[in-house]
Parts: structure tokens; sequence; C-alpha cells
């Protein structure tokens, strides 16, 4: 199981989803909302670029769990 960890890495970052939208990734905000709600999947090239701008590693935001966990 993935589990999406966007909402709380943006939230943790001081930066609006609006802002990482549209000046990092150049993508709606629309669309950023619907990968963090999991509606939708980026693109690896999106992740690479949302991670630079978070300090994080691109594993950070998307985490691989078993199903036992």
């Amino acid at each position: 199981m993935v589990i999406n960890n966007l909402k709380k890495k943006i939230q943790e970052s001081g930066f609006s989803s609006k802002f990482l939208a549209e000046n990092v990734l150049n993508v709606h905000k629309t669309e950023l909302s619907n990968w963090i709600a999991g509606r939708r999947k980026p693109k690896t090239e999106h992740i690479r670029k949302l991670a630079k701008k978070l300090r994080c590693k691109m594993s950070d935001l998307y985490e691989e769990r078993s199903q036992n966990d």
C-alpha cells in the first residue's frame, strides 16, 4: 500500500499549495489538490521538483507500507 504524505509535507514546508502548483510545478492548483487527495498520480518529474523545493526525498512524499502496518 502506498501512503500519500504530500499534504503533511506541504503543511510542514510553510509553502501554500497554490504557490507550489503555480510556481514550482507549473500545474493548476486543482491538479495538485487531486494528487494530495489521491484522485490522480503525479508524474515522477513533478515529484522530483516538489521534493527538491520541500527539501526532502522523493520517497518521503509517498511511503510504501505493507498491508499489515
